[in-house]
C-alpha cells in the first residue's frame, strides 16, 4: 500500500511537470506536427528520465492538451547483489542496478531503460543453453545467474566491446542468425574472421 501511495504522489508530480513543459512549448491550439511531436517527447522523457528515474513511461495526447498516462515504474527489492529491478516482461527476471546502468550508458538510453532492456531480453532468450551464464541478441549479451528460480542479469555488454574471440563464441554455430546484418559480408575473402567455415573448398583447402 505505501508503494502505491508513493508511485500515486510521483504520478502526479510527472503529471505536473508534464502540463508545464506542455503550456510552455505549445501556447496555441493549432495543429501539432509529427515533427514536433517527436522533438517534444524526446525533450520532455530525458528530464523525466534525470528528475524521476529512467523507469517511468509516459503516454502523452496531444489531442487533448498535453493529457498524459503515467505507467507505473518498474518493482525494486534490495538484495545481498543490490538493488534488483523486476522486469516488466517476466515476472522471474530481475536486472541488477549494475546492467541497468551499463545498458543505459552504453545504449545511450536514458528514459524507459527497462522497457528498452526488456525488448533486447526477449531476442536473447531465444538462446538460452548455447553459452552457459550468457545471452546473446544482435545488439550484445547478457550475463546472468539462475539463483532460486530467479534469472537475474548480472550486466550487458554491448556488440562492438566484443572481442573477436567472444563474437566467435558467442555468434558462432548455432548462432550466425544473431549477428547484426552490418557485420556480415557474402565475400567471404573480405571477412576478418569466419565464423563457420562450411564451404573450406572454395578456399582450396
Amino acid at each position: 500500500m505505501a508503494s502505491d501511495k508513493y508511485f500515486g504522489f510521483k504520478k502526479a508530480q510527472i503529471e505536473n511537470f508534464l502540463k508545464a513543459e506542455f503550456k510552455k512549448k505549445f501556447k496555441g491550439s493549432g495543429k501539432i506536427s509529427l515533427r514536433k511531436r517527436q522533438k517534444f517527447i524526446g525533450d520532455v522523457t530525458r528530464k523525466i528520465a534525470k528528475r524521476f528515474g529512467k523507469d517511468v513511461l509516459v503516454l502523452i495526447d496531444f489531442s487533448k492538451g498535453g493529457f498524459c498516462s503515467v505507467v507505473s515504474p518498474a518493482e525494486t527489492e534490495s538484495t545481498e547483489k543490490g538493488k534488483l529491478t523486476k522486469s516488466f516482461s517476466h515476472p522471474h527476471v530481475f536486472y541488477t542496478s549494475h546492467c541497468v546502468d551499463r545498458f543505459s550508458e552504453r545504449m545511450h538510453a536514458e528514459e524507459n531503460c527497462v522497457i528498452k532492456l526488456d525488448a533486447f531480453f526477449n531476442e536473447a532468450l531465444l538462446s538460452y543453453g548455447e553459452n552457459d551464464g550468457f545471452l546473446t541478441c544482435p545488439d550484445g549479451v547478457f550475463a546472468y545467474d539462475l539463483i532460486e528460480d530467479r534469472l537475474i542479469i548480472k550486466t550487458y555488454i554491448n556488440f562492438d566491446l566484443l572481442s573477436d574471440d567472444q563474437v566467435k563464441q558467442f555468434y558462432g554455430s548455432g548462432m550466425i542468425s544473431m549477428l547484426p546484418k552490418e557485420y556480415a559480408t557474402e565475400d567471404i575473402f573480405g571477412t576478418d574472421f569466419i565464423l563457420a567455415d562450411e564451404h573450406e573448398e572454395f578456399l582450396g583447402k
